[in-house]
């Protein structure tokens, strides 16, 4: 999480993401070993720019990053982080959520092999997969949805609910109409959910959205 936040500090910094790299390799990071630092910046980018995102994205996150009193890195960032991957994002959908709607919260790496059996159908490269790669991606997907605050705990995880600054919910609302969502879908939209969130919690927000804007 530090060094995510020091790659979208020093981005702010420096304006170009190659360059972000480079100096992030050359030492910006506090990891003695070369080589660990390029892996660090490698699964940073991976996680953040895979899906090449407009500059704003970049210049939101990186205002975030400057935030050291709201969890609004963290947060913006889960939300990326499910958004990117399928999987991650269908087992969001179809496990998390639900389970938060009838107040069972709790999930082990057993609840990810079921979800993987049963998404076979849609995600039919899951069928060659061995049994290491299915249990190392299972423990990868908890460790990232653990990692930006959705889940906690080690073994036995506990569903949480995150908590959005109003920035972050605006940051999702502009994506949300930047990639061609009408102003009456963005409120049924499923990407609420990666926050846990239902329409009656929705509307508020855009409501405060709609209220700040006029004011300002």
């Amino acid at each position: 999480m530090e060094e995510t936040r020091q790659f979208l500090l020093t981005y702010a910094q420096l304006g170009d993401l190659a360059a972000t790299r480079r100096a992030l390799v050359d030492g910006g990071l506090p990891q003695r070993a070369r080589e660990t630092r390029i892996t660090i910046v490698k699964v940073i980018q991976q996680r953040l720019t895979r899906w090449t995102p407009p500059t704003w994205v970049y210049d939101d996150l990186a205002t975030f990053a400057q935030d050291t009193y709201q969890p609004s890195l963290l947060t913006a960032l889960l939300l990326h982080a499910v958004r990117q991957d399928t999987l991650l994002y269908d087992f969001v959908q179809h496990i998390i959520m639900p389970r938060w709607r009838s107040g069972e919260h709790t999930l082990v790496r057993a609840d990810v092999q079921r979800f993987l059996d049963q998404a076979q159908p849609e995600h039919p490269e899951i069928d060659s997969w061995s049994h290491a790669t299915r249990e190392k991606l299972a423990g990868n997907m908890l460790s990232i949805l653990r990692d930006y605050g959705l889940l906690r705990g080690r073994e036995q995880k506990q569903i949480v609910e995150p908590t959005v600054p109003p920035p972050v919910a605006d940051h999702l609302v502009r994506l949300l109409l930047a990639e061609g969502v009408s102003a009456e879908a963005v409120v049924e939209h499923p990407d609420w959910h990666i926050w846990l969130w239902e329409p009656r919690r929705i509307r508020a927000a855009l409501t405060d959205l709609t209220r700040r804007e006029a004011v300002s």
